[in-house]
């Protein structure tokens, strides 16, 4: 059975949420070096709470393409964090809750940052209740890619409280680079590992939601977004990630909608 991250005490939603509706979204991989991405997606999510005005929005990891620690915030001036700040906390004022959840790129958002966001973060997994009585199982997904076992040795390695607090302890621009090297490692290694170790195993998939009685499975990660059914018959929606174009055209995007009337592709 795949377990459960474990996370210090703090401020963390319960891993139960009550809610008539949600916007959900994941993998946006934000970075200075992209300032067209940030736009896009501020814009998106700006414009997604005025219109739709959903109980809440959660991301659900990979928020930015890395995070070597909140401090970064103070140490630089990164025009795309201050934007995210001022996105995230002006959806909270219109009385939107926000959720961050952690990814595999950005593992060490900690609550720092969240309350800059004016943003709430996310235990993972958690139970998304929607009124009417559907139980999603949300979840970044990494952590159900269970063949992948190099992956899964590493990402042991870096959820320890040890490893985190040893890492957190070196100077920025070390962390800085190591960020970098752990970025260009995983791209070599995404061209030598198949699409199906790269994928959740579906009998992980299956257990969490069973664990967490839920009934159906959202997460994102893969990159590989639709709704397909599982072996047992549960559903499980896949959240796309976000790219754009030079001009700032999103290539790929968008988010899903959970309500009462079930889960939908938000474009």
């Amino acid at each position: 059975m795949t377990p459960m991250d474990t996370h210090p005490p703090g401020r963390f939603m319960p891993p139960t949420l009550a809610l008539d509706s949600a916007l959900l979204c994941s993998d946006i991989h934000l970075s200075d070096d992209r300032p067209q991405l940030t736009n896009a997606f501020t814009a998106w999510l700006s414009q997604q709470a005025k219109k739709a005005q959903p109980d809440a929005i959660l991301i659900l990891g990979d928020l930015f393409d890395a995070w070597v620690g909140d401090d970064a915030t103070s140490a630089t001036d990164s025009p795309m964090v201050n934007s995210v700040i001022n996105c995230l906390a002006a959806i909270s004022g219109r009385g939107i809750t926000v959720g961050l959840m952690h990814g595999n790129r950005d593992f060490l958002i900690g609550e720092s940052f969240a309350r800059q966001c004016d943003a709430t973060l996310l235990a993972d997994p958690s139970v998304l209740a929607i009124a009417g009585g559907m139980r999603i199982a949300i979840t970044h997904g990494d952590q159900l890619c269970t063949q992948d076992t190099d992956y899964q040795r590493f990402r042991q390695q870096v959820r320890s409280a040890a490893w985190q607090k040893e890492f957190l302890s070196r100077p920025l621009q070390e962390r800085l680079a190591v960020a970098k090297g752990l970025r260009a490692q995983s791209e070599i290694e995404k061209g030598s590992k198949s699409m199906a170790i790269m994928d959740v195993t579906l009998s992980d998939a299956e257990l969490l939601v069973d664990r967490l009685q839920a009934d159906l499975l959202l997460h994102g990660h893969t990159h590989r977004p639709g709704c397909t059914s599982m072996p047992n018959g549960k559903l499980r929606w896949v959240l796309p990630d976000w790219d754009v174009d030079a001009d700032g055209a999103v290539i790929r995007g968008g988010g899903l909608w959970a309500d009462a009337e079930g889960v939908r592709p938000v474009t």
